[in-house]
């Protein structure tokens, strides 16, 4: 319908494009338009004249106003790259990255689907939302194994801090020894050593009532979580986070105990020293006394650094082995808890969809399809007698019966090393680029492989030939006209046909509106006939 408005208002354009001959004699060089003029006295006796020009046989003149709303639009005629094909039957593939089939990477059930059949998805969109149980546990064991972590963190804390203390007592007993012996040397005589040892009996009697005091508390703590874990209102953690500070208890006051101990004997040897008038003596040995007890203390707590330092250890690789677990469940789906998305692996669109809301799945159920059909396989059937002529990197041109007119390019990628037995053919598989979903697998397809070398030689559009009968023409430009040409035509090469005869390089061909310019041209030979 297009065409043919462009034709009637470039007749129309046509009927007003005319003009009356001048009363005087033409020039030599209005040749034309005196014919004109004398057809058009040639008819004075009708009382109208058409303002039409007449022309030469097989040539169209029009305005330059009437040639562009018919479209016509002129091109060079060039030289170009022509190479021989052989012609060969194909069928299209999808390539082995053109599709991927999702299935779920762990047993569950479908909580929603994001896309439909035919949906257009990106590389990383959530197609499914799945919920599973087994990932529930695993995610599960991850939150436990991270919370026995959080608790052999925070006892390496404490024991660190315990490990500083007992170096920062050992330290203070070195210098209290020092300090002795320079007295004992100087014959020093003082009552302090027992005021001391009595002072620090006193703190280890007192440091004894406080930890008995909170370790009463912690057993009844304990035994009040003994009876609610009975009842499972509290947890296994928390039950043993007690125990463990009950025992921790138990430990301050076996030191604590010891220290009496000491700070007792102490007293009592500074008591007999004191009476024997060996002061001296005795407070050295104190002060030697403290250095070897914060010695035991500080190897007591850096035992305990050492095994929580070991609990630690042993807590981070449960959290690293059930981590290692749930992301081995979980697939390379996006998950969190007991959920898990999965997700388009390439770019594409749904030609598949084989799953509802609700519904259980397995691991091996295929529940997608995505095809990307931007780049495809054409898997060409070349005869025995012609392999030989077919070469890795040949180019190739597809057209399909089913899009007339269109013509894809590709190149050839793997030729076939084994004839088939039933064809006595071999394939050729050749790379499609660019098909935008055109070409679908199972279609039936014409290939044109490429074969011996290329050459140059002239060419013009495809959209500029006409065809009447078995001859070809195209309108090539002559001055202020256009002249219908028969044309011997060559090889096709993509948008353009070679030319063997009727053109020359650089002539001027309508490359569009040739449909409009033929229909002119048999409407002035027809009113020729008239005439």
């Amino acid at each position: 319908m297009k065409r043919l408005s462009l034709l009637g208002l470039a007749l129309a354009l046509l009927g007003g494009c005319g003009n009356p001959a001048p009363a005087s004699a033409p020039h030599a060089g209005e040749k034309d338009n005196a014919v004109a003029d004398a057809g058009q006295d040639d008819h004075a006796d009708g009382g109208h004249s058409e303002g039409k020009e007449t022309h030469a046989e097989g040539q169209v003149k029009l305005s330059p106003e009437a040639l562009k709303a018919a479209g016509v639009e002129l091109a060079a005629v060039e030289f170009a790259q022509v190479q021989a094909s052989l012609q060969v039957p194909g069928t299209v593939a999808s390539t082995a990255n053109g599709r991927a089939v999702v299935t779920p990477p762990v047993a569950g059930r479908i909580l929603s689907i994001s896309v439909q059949l035919g949906d257009r998805v990106n590389k990383g969109q959530v197609l499914a939302t799945l919920d599973s149980p087994e990932l529930a546990q695993a995610w599960s064991s991850i939150a436990e194994a991270t919370q026995m972590r959080d608790a052999a963190a925070a006892d390496l804390q404490r024991t660190t801090s315990e490990v500083e203390l007992a170096r920062a007592k050992l330290r203070a007993a070195q210098i209290s020894r020092a300090r002795q012996s320079d007295l004992a040397k100087a014959g020093a005589f003082s009552q302090a050593p027992i005021q001391l040892a009595q002072s620090e009996l006193n703190e280890a009697q007192s440091e004894l009532l406080s930890v008995q005091k909170e370790q009463a508390s912690h057993a009844e703590q304990l035994r009040r979580l003994e009876n609610l874990f009975r009842e499972g209102i509290v947890s296994k953690l928390d039950l043993e986070a007690a125990r463990l500070e009950l025992q921790q208890d138990q430990i301050r006051m076996d030191r604590a105990a010891a220290r009496i101990e000491n700070a007792r004997a102490t007293y009592n040897r500074e008591k007999n020293i004191g009476t024997r008038g060996l002061l001296n003596a005795k407070e050295l040995q104190t002060a030697e006394a403290d250095v070897r007890s914060s010695q035991l203390e500080l190897e007591r707590s850096k035992i305990l650094v050492r095994s929580a330092a070991s609990a630690l250890s042993s807590a981070n690789r449960a959290i690293s082995n059930a981590q290692s677990i749930y992301r081995s469940i979980s697939g390379s789906g996006l998950s969190s808890g007991g959920r898990v998305a999965l997700v388009a692996p390439i770019a594409g669109t749904v030609t598949h969809l084989d799953v509802t809301q609700g519904q259980a799945v397995d691991r091996t159920q295929a529940l997608l399809e995505v095809e990307n059909l931007q780049t495809v396989w054409v898997s060409a059937n070349v005869p025995e007698q012609d392999s030989a002529k077919v070469r890795k990197d040949a180019p190739v041109r597809v057209s399909l019966a089913s899009l007339p007119g269109q013509e894809f390019m590709g190149v050839v990628q793997v030729v076939g090393s084994r004839v088939d037995p039933k064809t006595r053919s071999i394939p050729a598989l050749c790379l499609i680029e660019g098909a935008s979903g055109k070409l679908k697998p199972g279609m039936f397809a014409t290939v044109y492989l490429g074969v011996g070398a290329s050459s140059r030689e002239l060419a013009v559009p495809k959209s500029a030939i006409l065809t009447e009968g078995a001859k070809t023409f195209v309108f090539v430009a002559e001055g202020e006209a256009l002249e219908k040409r028969e044309v011997t035509l060559g090889a096709s090469q993509d948008i353009k046909v070679t030319v063997k005869t009727g053109l020359k390089l650089g002539d001027r061909v309508a490359a569009k509106g040739a449909f409009v310019l033929s229909s002119e041209q048999k409407k002035d030979e027809l009113k020729g006939h008239e005439h």
